[in-house]
């Protein structure tokens, strides 16, 4: 029985802290403060209830712009080098890194499941590109030695 009546007390004083009220106070420079202790220049304010973040997001890759159409025509005439394949080959990996660390992570601000979505649809577009890009060096002959006359 008193088992349940401290049990009681301790609910009743946890309530009561986390109802407290909070003042909106106006400094002399006219910048708003908020806190517990109400005082002079302060009226009481409903700020609702905090919310919970998790740490910072984990960066996306920046998608690429879009080649103009005679950039993609010099692209075909003239041949990729084997770095311009293993640059290719670090972003693939890069972005398939970042699509599972993503997928672990729900931010605070997606509290809503469609915005969370929408984030790993990018990520999962960042990758499909990447992979189309690797594909694409891969396919293009290497360049040849030049032919001296």
């Amino acid at each position: 029985m008193n088992k349940i009546w401290i049990s009681t007390l301790l609910l009743a004083l946890t309530t009561a802290v986390s109802a407290a009220p909070i003042f909106e106070c106006t400094d002399s420079a006219g910048r708003k403060v908020y806190t517990q202790a109400g005082g002079k220049n302060c009226k009481a304010s409903n700020i609702g209830k905090p919310s919970v973040y998790t740490s910072a997001p984990v960066s996306t890759p920046t998608t690429p712009i879009s080649p103009s159409k005679t950039e993609q025509a010099e692209e075909a005439v003239a041949p990729v080098n084997p770095a311009d394949v293993g640059a290719a080959k670090r972003a693939l990996d890069t972005a398939k890194k970042n699509l599972e660390e993503g997928k672990k992570v729900r931010y605070g601000n997606e509290r809503n499941y469609a915005r969370y979505l929408e984030r790993i649809n990018g990520l999962e577009k960042a990758v499909r590109s990447a992979q189309e890009n690797y594909d694409a060096a891969q396919r293009q002959p290497a360049p040849q030695d030049p032919v001296a006359y």
